[in-house]
């Protein structure tokens, strides 16, 4: 080396003895252990480095680096070698500096290079790795040659064992340039992990030349799980509470997934703060609803079918009578006949777990339907939570109006007892009779069936009697005895008034004791009537002849009249009957019209005759002509009044 040094110098000598009359300056770097670029590594710090140099002039050293210490600034041109040092450096990267060394105008520069302290630092000390197969890298900052080793271990909160035979290597690493100079990269690669619990693994990279290193931790997370955990006092995807008031349900979930969640109702409230890994914690409103009422909690994960909670709640505890449905609710039964009733049936609907149906009177007593499927009755009261009825009769009023009740008592909730009243009219006799207005006709009385009060089973009085009595207004015309039969009896006198005579027919019914009243009257409006066929002058006819050589009466109207007939939608009809020895032989009567006068109905019978009308007429026989009348009375339908026609011989031409 000190040979080298000194042919260096004899060689920069004779250099600068042949340039030294050049003004302007030549430098350059002699060959030899001279270099332009200097890599110093920090245990080099504080050991001087030398550079030699052959120049024409005077040269300086100068730098700009703190860190860079020159030995001298100043050389002279016969001086050809130059010195500097650097400072300690504690860091792990590196540091780049310059030296210039200037001749006259000419300048050359040495380029200083310190390598810092050995190290290795990963970006991050612990990673969690999906539980899907994946790939990543890890940067690391290092100035060292590294060299990775993988390692399985089983981990109790911060703790780690190593695992000496792991069952299987699920991951792989390889080490990679980084993105600049100190920088590198460790590619990592993880299998998809089949199990659902998390594995743990740790990748040491060290330093080949030393003992610095460092090392990642690595969590693989279990395969995707989403769904209600199996673990805990709640293991079901429903929650039925217990009351209508407010209530905290909770659902465990287990889920490595984070989810979304949808609230089906506004009255389910999430107490949660987060969506994976929790219990998850629900406030549920009071309920002022009657109905138990169900909501639903939906949780949902990419790629996993949705998990579905669900929330049930009993509703507030009521009982409400009503006539059809819950909204027409009612609290009392006003007007209930006086009369005794079989059965009152009243539905009600309820939400109560145990209660009892009572009456709080005498008059009302509760009984059972056990056989109707429809409102099922058991005990007085119905099923729990069923749409039914109470049943109960109610006594006959005999006196006045009077009010009851009957009352739901709720075992559990007594302040949601409901009572029901029931108010009843006073009593009011009723009872009917056979006919309250009867029409009878002169010569057919028989035809009628006597007056009688009708019985229980189709008018349904309600009392109970000790007798009857009948009475007439006008015994001169129609009488009624103890049975209620009517008998007319002065005829001649209806006969000669040729007018309707109205008779009033009472029944006296006496009560028995202990009824409001004692005794009640009923009444039948009798009409006694004349009908009889008559001619224009109010003549009763009973034959008449037609005369077919009258010429003036050839084509001329017969008109009959049936008087003294008031009944109510009577039917008219005629009937033309031919001679019973010659059936040829017959009279052409045609009913035209009816007319009503002075009240009274009346038909217009026309019968027509002569030789010019019809010739199928043969004089000397004779027929009959029949007037139907129907009466529209339930007894005595129609009466038929009969009248004979002779037709007599027709004198030859």
């Amino acid at each position: 080396m000190k040979n080298k040094l000194i042919m260096a110098l004899m060689v920069l000598a004779s250099a600068f003895m042949v340039s030294c009359s050049d003004d302007a300056g030549f430098i350059h770097f002699s060959s030899g252990d001279n270099a332009k670029v200097f890599t110093i590594t920090c245990d080099q710090a504080d050991a001087w480095q030398h550079f030699i140099v052959s120049s024409t002039a005077d040269w300086t050293v100068e730098t700009d680096d703190a860190w860079i210490h020159l030995a001298r600034t100043s050389y002279k041109a016969t001086e050809t070698v130059g010195m500097f040092k650097v400072a300690q450096f504690s860091g792990y990267t590196s540091r780049t500096g310059t030296i210039r060394i200037s001749a006259g105008e000419e300048t050359i520069t040495i380029t200083v290079i310190q390598m810092g302290t050995p190290n290795v630092k990963f970006a991050s000390s612990s990673y969690q790795v999906t539980n899907q197969s994946t790939s990543f890298l890890v940067d690391i900052s290092t100035n060292a040659r590294l060299v990775a080793n993988i390692e399985y271990v089983d981990r109790d909160g911060d703790e780690e064992t190593l695992i000496a035979e792991p069952e299987q290597s699920w991951l792989s690493c390889v080490l990679v340039d980084g993105s600049g100079i100190n920088k590198k990269q460790l590619a990592v690669t993880a299998v998809a992990n089949p199990h659902e619990q998390p594995r743990y693994a740790r990748i040491i990279v060290k330093d080949v030349q030393s003992t610095i290193s460092d090392t990642i931790h690595l969590e693989q997370l279990e395969k995707d799980v989403f769904r209600v955990a199996t673990n805990g006092d709640q293991s079901a995807d429903s929650y039925v509470l217990s009351s209508y008031e407010q209530a905290v349900a909770s659902f465990i979930i287990d889920s490595n997934l984070d989810y979304k969640e949808e609230i089906s109702v506004d009255w389910i409230h999430n107490n949660s703060t987060k969506y994976s890994r929790e219990t998850l914690s629900y406030t549920i409103d009071e309920s002022e609803d009657y109905l138990t009422r169900e909501g639903t909690i939906t949780l949902k994960a990419e790629g996993h079918d949705d998990i579905v909670l669900t929330v049930t709640q009993p509703g507030h505890p009521m009982f409400a009578f009503f006539v059809t449905t819950k909204k027409n609710e009612i609290y009392e039964i006003s007007g209930v006949d006086c009369d005794a009733v079989a059965k009152r049936k009243v539905k009600y609907w309820t939400n109560f777990a145990d209660f009892t149906v009572k009456s709080n009177d005498e008059w009302i007593s509760l009984i059972n339907d056990p056989d109707n499927p429809d409102d099922p009755i058991v005990d007085g009261k119905g099923y729990d939570g069923q749409t039914t009825a109470v049943c109960f009769s109610i006594d006959q009023n005999k006196l006045d109006a009077r009010s009851g009740s009957v009352t739901v008592v709720s075992t559990t909730h007594p302040e949601f007892n409901k009572t029901l009243n029931v108010l009843q009219k006073e009593f009011v006799a009723k009872a009917s009779i056979s006919a309250e207005t009867r029409t009878m006709f002169l010569g057919y009385d028989d035809a009628w069936d006597p007056l009688y009060i009708i019985d229980d089973e189709t008018a349904h009085p309600n009392f109970e009697y000790e007798s009857i009595e009948w009475s007439s207004s006008d015994e001169e015309v129609a009488t009624i005895d103890a049975d209620g039969k009517i008998a007319l009896l002065d005829t001649n006198k209806v006969d000669d008034q040729k007018k309707m005579i109205p008779v009033t027919m009472t029944a006296t019914i006496t009560l028995k004791p202990g009824y409001k009243v004692s005794t009640v009257e009923k009444t039948c409006k009798l009409t006694v009537a004349a009908v009889a066929l008559v001619s224009k002058d109010n003549e009763e006819i009973k034959a008449y002849e037609l005369d077919p050589n009258n010429e003036i009466l050839a084509d001329t109207m017969l008109t009959i009249r049936a008087t003294n007939f008031t009944v109510q939608g009577a039917i008219w009809s005629v009937k033309s009957i031919p001679d019973p020895e010659d059936p040829s032989k017959f009279v052409n009567i045609i009913k035209t019209n009816t007319v009503d006068l002075d009240t009274k109905k009346q038909c217009i019978i026309e019968a027509v005759v002569g030789n010019g009308v019809d010739t199928r007429l043969n004089p000397g026989g004779t027929t009959t002509a029949d007037v139907e009348i129907q009466t529209g009375n339930d007894k005595l339908e129609k009466i038929t009044l009969t009248t004979v026609a002779t037709v007599l011989p027709q004198n030859p031409l």
